[in-house]
């Protein structure tokens, strides 16, 4: 006969039946179809202008709107926190569709080309970055530490899965419906599911970090401006940022490198039946290794697995420089594939642990901005080299990324998992009987939630070594 259990304690749900729980469940599906169907745009888009307009201006157009999406993602994520999430969400929402539309009328009726790039840069840059604030939320729709790293795994791999379905999906659009039927169909996909991740969004509140306080701040509590480059930076002024993007610049350079390297070397080779297989190593790759990394139960902080995972995805691709063979490209694209979700996903418990309340959304946008970058700057420096048939140079500055990236590890600070300050940027005095419960700690209490135990104040927190 079992005791009963003490009063106030509940028995925790496994991690695995936590992910198919409401509102986790339906989150999670409704952020893989975004994904998926986001995904499929560029690719679609990019035929529709070739067939009109030639694929160099094809590529002119999804070239450009990618690196200005990438240097812009961050301002996206700053408008969330500061203004709100359900105002700015909503509004871009709708102005994101408007400007779809607008970039299907300029396919269809064949406008030059030079007018549909600021549609397409409009519709992207007011695009809502809803996966940014369903990350920046999880801490607060997991139930503890462990299901926190189950909804981050499940959220890359779900992600990674997206990016091999997205090439199969428009390739059977492109046959079924032709190229620019192909980009109004996936347009009008990405709004319908759009509008339906907007409702889910505003009915659990994602992008709030913050606990909406009881009582107001008194006004005659004087504040102190932050710093300058604390105003203009953000997160990245935070401890640890520069440390976990560092990788990621590497990640991405290998990604824009290889996804313009691949087809044109394929072409010249007269090998296009290796065209899907090797384009898709990588996320395949992606895929199997995030499962491994959810179910295996690692006893190491999340600064060394962020250094072993940068080390095991770097190691492969230091050998890039050899694989003019089609066989050994592939291998080690596969190989190098199997750390990049679980890098991805120690890089958002990191960014989690790390970035404070008012700037977390932010923070999440920079994991994939980084990536972005590095991946527009060296899908050109690629396609230079691919235009004058350069594939030993090309293969060997996709090595000096992988060296670069290498290294990056050794910018990790010593301690094993950050934690962002418990107060103010820059504490007030402030008098005992204006003081506000909970205004010490910009994170919701979890004292009475299993798997978060209270620390006493008299003790200092001693952070394990690593």
């Amino acid at each position: 006969m079992t005791a009963p259990a003490a009063p106030g304690h509940r028995k925790t749900p496994s991690a695995l039946r936590q992910l198919t729980r409401p509102p986790v469940r339906g989150l999670l599906t409704l952020a893989f179809l975004a994904r998926t169907t986001a995904a499929v745009l560029p690719i679609t888009l990019l035929l529709a202008l070739a067939q009109t307009h030639g694929y160099a201006r094809a590529a002119t157009v999804a070239g450009s709107y990618t690196l200005i999406l990438a240097l812009c993602a961050p301002l996206r994520g700053r408008l969330l926190d500061r203004y709100g999430a359900h105002r700015v969400l909503t509004l871009m929402g709708i102005t994101t569709a408007a400007f779809l539309a607008l970039v299907a009328c300029s396919i269809e009726f064949r406008w030059p080309w030079w007018t549909t790039l600021p549609l397409v840069i409009a519709a992207t840059l007011s695009s809502p970055p809803l996966n940014s604030a369903l990350r920046a939320s999880w801490r607060r729709l997991a139930v503890d530490e462990g299901q926190l790293k189950a909804v981050h795994s499940a959220d890359s791999i779900l992600e990674e899965a997206g990016f091999v379905l997205a090439p199969l999906t428009a390739g059977a659009a492109v046959v079924l419906l032709g190229p620019r039927h192909a980009y109004e169909a996936a347009a009008a996909s990405f709004v319908t599911v759009t509008v339906l991740y907007l409702t889910a969004a505003r009915r659990h509140q994602l992008g709030t970090t913050r606990p909406t306080p009881t009582k107001p701040i008194p006004a005659t509590i004087p504040r102190r401006r932050a710093h300058p480059s604390r105003r203009w930076l953000g997160p990245l002024t935070t401890p640890g940022m520069p440390a976990i993007l560092t990788p990621l610049f590497a990640l991405g350079a290998i990604f824009g490198g290889t996804a313009i390297l691949i087809p044109a070397y394929l072409q010249n080779q007269h090998a296009t039946a290796w065209l899907g297989p090797l384009l898709a190593a990588i996320s395949i790759g992606g895929v199997i290794g995030g499962i491994l990394y959810a179910t295996l139960d690692w006893n190491t902080g999340l600064w060394r697995k962020y250094q072993l995972l940068t080390l095991g995805f770097t190691l492969p691709t230091l050998l890039l420089f050899l694989a003019r063979p089609l066989w050994l490209l592939a291998t080690l694209l596969l190989v190098a594939g199997l750390f990049v979700t679980p890098l991805f996903i120690n890089a958002f418990l990191l960014v989690d642990a790390t970035a404070r309340d008012d700037t977390r959304v932010e923070a999440n946008t920079w994991i994939g901005a980084s990536t972005d970058i590095a991946n527009g700057i060296m899908a050109v420096i690629i396609g230079t080299l691919a235009e004058h048939q350069r594939w030993d140079t090309a293969l060997l500055a996709l090595t000096c990324c992988a060296a670069a990236g290498a290294m990056s590890p050794l910018l990790a600070p010593a301690r094993s998992t950050p934690r962002p300050p418990s107060g103010p940027a820059e504490p007030v005095a402030e008098p005992p009987t204006t003081r506000i419960e909970g205004a010490t700690d910009p994170r919701p209490s979890r004292a009475k939630e299993p798997g978060f135990a209270p620390t006493p104040a008299s003790e200092p927190v001693k952070e394990p070594r690593t």
